[in-house]
């Protein structure tokens, strides 16, 4: 009975200028110590140089479970591997699927 839930991680303009490693080291050990098993998938999708660059030094903090569940989505491959996971209806349009986003204050 426990949900799991799918996560895009869009990284366009992501950039050195917007990252805090000691951030996503905690939030990574939130999610892994007080909500374990919960990520069923993280896609992660426009990933740019420098981000791999920070990778490298959160890897080591991620557990084994997750590294799995941590997909690097090509951009030639992007709405075929999302639809393995994600129905089209779920699928924001952006990405090829049917569901239409709307942003936070005009919902």
């Amino acid at each position: 009975g426990e949900e799991k839930f799918v996560g895009i991680a869009e990284l366009k303009g992501w950039g050195y200028s917007n990252s805090d490693v000691r951030g996503y080291i905690n939030a990574l050990s939130i999610l892994q110590d007080y909500y374990p098993e919960r990520l069923g998938k993280l896609f992660i999708l426009h990933a740019p140089y420098i981000f791999m660059k920070v990778w490298k030094i959160i890897y080591p903090f991620i557990d084994n479970k997750t590294k799995k569940k941590i997909i690097f989505v090509e951009n030639n491959k992007l709405k075929s591997t999302l639809l393995e996971e994600i129905d089209e209806s779920q699928l924001p349009e952006i990405y090829g699927g049917k569901l239409q986003l709307v942003p936070i204050q005009d919902s």
